[in-house]
């Protein structure tokens, strides 16, 4: 579904402060002698993309790109990597607040410079996909153009979230082959909408997410997600840190072939103190609200939860380090923790 403005937030559905961990990789796999793909950011190889400053940075949130070139060893790397330097660049530099409208634009300007250098270079079969995704204040938004995908992994599953642009996806939905057997389709590798291909170029844009501590983001090319099934990319994502997983994925892809060039990035989302804090703040007010007869009943119904949990733990580890100890003992603690409980009762009822 596509949208054309970016959602707006106030009062107490704000979203979260997050913070992010990111890890990234593209490599050329077994088979290749040229990586046509590139990422951004990229802080393993050392590309120098753009580089925004810490104010673009917060105001325009942070860039994902995944970008797998098509055309051959001498122009698909280039087109690749032009594409992402030229969508970043702009994106960071486009004085608008509408984040969607931004970076529809930076797709759409990448694409018109990418053509027109193309035709120049007579690479006119030469041209790059697309996954790109920006997080800003707790909300995901996403594009695509081609077949590099994107994910959101919630709560252990993978769902993705892009479509491909590719001619066994169109028979798919035309409803000429089924859903299922899309992906082995002979026309699964045959481009319908690329980055270059043509002077303007269709964007897919969708609608904004929100996310949650725990979420992850997943940006890939079809060198991963071909070899690599999605439960099992949900699986290595969730079992380390974003960079150690992107390392064991690309391992496993090239362990099963290898066979085209492989990028993935991968995004942690957390939740800082200063989300906790926006979390517990209408809490903290909605609590301020009660009588203060209902506030100290509540603090006593606490106090009994808590004194019954700990009887609970202190019972289960008498039993295991003493079990031989007479039965009694136990109710001996219970009496004198019941008596102690009664009188903090009292204590609480008095003004």
């Amino acid at each position: 579904m596509t949208t054309t403005s970016a959602v707006r937030h106030s009062g107490r559905t704000k979203p979260p402060r997050l913070t992010l961990e990111i890890g990234g990789a593209t490599d050329v796999g077994r088979e290749r002698v040229v990586n046509e793909d590139a990422i951004y950011p990229d802080a393993v190889s050392g590309k120098r993309f753009y580089t925004p400053s810490p104010d673009e940075l917060a105001r325009k949130g942070q860039l994902l790109l995944v970008a797998d070139g098509i055309g051959g060893e001498q122009f698909g790397s280039v087109a690749s990597q032009w594409a992402i330097y030229l969508i970043a660049e702009r994106y960071y530099t486009l004085p608008g607040e509408d984040l969607v409208l931004d970076l529809r634009e930076a797709i759409e300007y990448a694409n018109a410079a990418l053509y027109r250098y193309l035709q120049s270079a007579g690479a006119t079969q030469a041209g790059s996909t697309l996954a790109a995704a920006v997080i800003q204040e707790g909300m995901l938004y996403l594009a695509n153009v081609g077949d590099s995908r994107a994910y959101l992994l919630r709560q252990g599953a993978l769902y993705q979230q892009t479509r491909d642009h590719t001619l066994a996806q169109q028979k798919a939905d035309q409803g000429v082959i089924p859903q299922s057997e899309a992906a082995i389709d002979p026309d699964a590798g045959v481009l319908t909408r690329a980055l270059g291909a043509a002077p303007a170029v269709t964007v897919d844009i969708f609608r904004p997410l929100p996310l949650a501590p725990g979420d992850m983001v997943v940006l890939c090319s079809d060198g991963l997600y071909e070899l690599i099934p999605e439960a099992e990319i949900a699986r290595v994502a969730l079992s380390a840190a974003p960079r150690r997983a992107v390392e064991r994925l690309i391992e496993d892809a090239n362990e099963r072939g290898g066979y085209d060039n492989i990028s993935l990035i991968l995004v942690r989302v957390s939740g800082s103190a200063a989300a906790m804090a926006d979390w517990l703040a209408p809490l903290k007010t909605d609590l301020a609200q009660l009588p203060p007869s209902q506030r100290r009943m509540l603090g006593i119904a606490l106090a009994v939860i808590a004194l019954v949990i700990f009887v609970a733990a202190l019972m289960w580890g008498w039993r295991l380090y003493a079990p031989a100890a007479p039965a009694t003992s136990g109710m001996v603690i219970l009496l004198a923790l019941c008596r102690v409980s009664r009188r903090c009762g009292w204590l609480m009822k008095s003004p």
